[in-house]
């Protein structure tokens, strides 16, 4: 398989039914796009030298195929709400999209762990503090800077108990790198609506997050 056949109309009806929960078209789906992710994580030239490792390749597409492979068929279903406002654009368009993404998360992760020291992680908590003390959702962009992949789940892990599902569930779209936009279309309603439920989202953590800090630095 080349690049070029996710171009074509070979994946319309395999992607279709992945997205609606087809286990088997799943499965399908993945093996075909296995070797061709390994492909482009290894020629990609914001790997650098870690396009060399094979263990940071396969890192990389381990992430990718977690993501696309959901059982839920979640992730398949935001590219059918997305090629609806994208109808000139195809499948490899978006798969060259996500792994672009997955590749700058990766890179981004393992940063953060260089910047940490070695055996010397932030801890869960300092960085969730640093969340609600961050800059306002409005000067954002798409996501909030420090959204390593431990962190949104530590996040989505403390908002599932606390936000109503319909906020939960914008608020982890987001965190998974989507724009409003694109959040508004997997939900079926507006930018505008969209980002009033991330926001108010963020607003329970920031409240959350910024109160424990202030217990914390109160005297014993």
């Amino acid at each position: 398989m080349t690049v070029s056949l996710l171009d074509g109309p070979h994946y319309d009806d395999l992607v279709a039914r992945s997205a609606g929960g087809d286990a088997g078209a799943r499965r399908r789906l993945i093996e075909d796009l296995w070797p061709t992710w390994i492909e482009m994580v290894r020629a990609s030239r914001s790997m650098g030298s870690f396009a060399r490792s094979d263990d940071h390749v396969d890192n990389v597409v381990g992430k990718l195929i977690e993501k696309i492979g959901r059982f839920d068929g979640r992730e398949l279903r935001r590219y059918v709400a997305w090629r609806a406002s994208h109808r000139e654009q195809t499948f490899g368009d978006w798969i060259r999209i996500v792994t672009k993404n997955a590749i700058r998360d990766y890179l981004r992760e393992q940063l953060g762990r260089t910047r940490a020291g070695a055996g010397r992680e932030p801890s869960a908590k300092r960085l969730l503090n640093e969340f609600a003390l961050s800059a306002p959702l409005e000067e954002m962009g798409t996501r909030p800077p420090i959204t390593a992949a431990q962190t949104a789940r530590e996040l989505l892990e403390f908002a599932a108990s606390r936000l109503p599902p319909e906020q939960l569930a914008a608020l982890r779209d987001w965190l998974d790198g989507a724009t409003f936009e694109e959040v508004g279309q997997a939900h079926g309603i507006s930018r505008v609506e969209a980002q009033k439920r991330i926001r108010a989202g963020v607003a329970v953590l920031r409240r959350h997050f910024a109160q424990a800090q202030g217990r914390e630095e109160e005297p014993g």
